[in-house]
C-alpha cells in the first residue's frame, strides 16, 4: 500500500468515527427524549384512569338516582290513589 492508499484510509477511518460519534449523540437525545415522552405518556394514562373512574362513579350515581325518582313516583302514585280513595269516602259522607 502506498501512502495514498492510507491516507484514504484514514479519512475514511475519521469519517466513520466521526459518524460514529454523532450518532451516538443523537441516540443518547432521543433516548432523553423517549424518557420525557414516556412520562407524559404515563401521566396521561394515570389522567385517562381517574377519568374513567370518575365516569364509573358518576354512572353509579345516575343509575341510583334514576332509581330513587322510579321509588318516588311509585310513592307519588300510591298517595295520589289513597288521596283519591279518601276523597270520594269523604264525598260519600
Amino acid at each position: 500500500m502506498d501512502d495514498q492508499n492510507f491516507e484514504v484510509l484514514e479519512e475514511k477511518i475519521d469519517q466513520v468515527l466521526s459518524m460514529l460519534s454523532r450518532l451516538k449523540t443523537e441516540n443518547r437525545e432521543l433516548q432523553q427524549k423517549n424518557t420525557e415522552l414516556q412520562s407524559v405518556v404515563d401521566e396521561k394514562e394515570k389522567t385517562i384512569q381517574t377519568l374513567k373512574s370518575e365516569y364509573e362513579h358518576y354512572h353509579e350515581m345516575q343509575t341510583e338516582i334514576e332509581t330513587y325518582r322510579e321509588k318516588q313516583d311509585r310513592i307519588r302514585s300510591k298517595v295520589e290513589t289513597l288521596l283519591q280513595k279518601l276523597k270520594e269516602f269523604e264525598d260519600i259522607q
